[in-house]
């Protein structure tokens, strides 16, 4: 979900809290007035503002409004809140308050429920794509580090030790970006105990060569 989506989610359950509160009972201080939807919450960016100094286009709302009335006075009266297309603005003429409330509150309920569903979906998706995404991942380290493993075998097999210490290296890196299950710490484990083996027998290689270094005969001139 992005930002403004879940800003609008916000807005709309507000709303619906207001209503459902009474938030659009009659004013102590305009009882003659019919209060307003949504120009009377407190959400309005230019409530308890004669002057209006924001502009109407700023408000979320104006999503739902129709595209040919965005330009009117008040658009958030032209926003339909019923299946015919019934709009505050018609109740105000045409309707009681409770009618307008009671579609008002209709409205709200099903675009809260259409963008809690939306977001659910896309969270699953989300989730869905980013763990598939993971396990091929893994997937693609655990096949690089056997196919390393087994090549540094073979070069073991056929005595390219220093070869074979260094592709033990390689595996032992790739197999340990992706340790997820007791086959992979065996992996691990497995690769470890190859490349120490193939150290030792460097090792070894070395101090014979040191040995027999040192008893070489020391040639005398005459």
């Amino acid at each position: 979900m992005t930002q403004g989506e879940r800003d609008l989610l916000d807005l709309l359950k507000f709303e619906l809290k207001f209503l459902e509160d009474g938030g659009y009972g009659r004013s102590p201080h305009t009882p003659w007035r019919r209060p307003l939807a949504f120009e009377d919450s407190l959400s309005c960016l230019n409530f308890g503002d004669p002057a209006r100094p924001h502009p109407c286009s700023e408000c979320l709302l104006m999503e739902f409004v129709p595209a040919e009335l965005k330009d009117q006075v008040s658009p958030c009266r032209l926003i339909p809140l019923t299946p015919k297309g019934e709009t505050a603005d018609y109740f105000y003429r045409c309707g009681t308050q409770l009618e307008l409330e009671e579609a008002l509150s209709g409205w709200l309920r099903d675009h809260v429920s259409r963008i809690e569903e939306r977001r659910e979906r896309t969270s699953e998706r989300t989730t869905a794509s980013s763990n598939g995404l993971e396990e091929l991942h893994r997937k693609q380290w655990l096949v690089l580090a056997t196919n390393l493993y087994l090549l540094a075998s073979r070069h073991r097999d056929h005595h390219d030790y220093l070869v074979a210490h260094a592709l033990y290296g390689r595996a032992l890196e790739a197999a340990q970006k992706v340790v997820a299950s007791e086959n992979d710490r065996l992996l691990v484990a497995r690769i470890r105990k190859d490349q120490q083996a193939v150290s030792g027998i460097l090792r070894r290689g070395e101090d014979g060569a040191k040995r027999t270094e040192s008893e070489e005969p020391q040639v005398v001139g005459r």
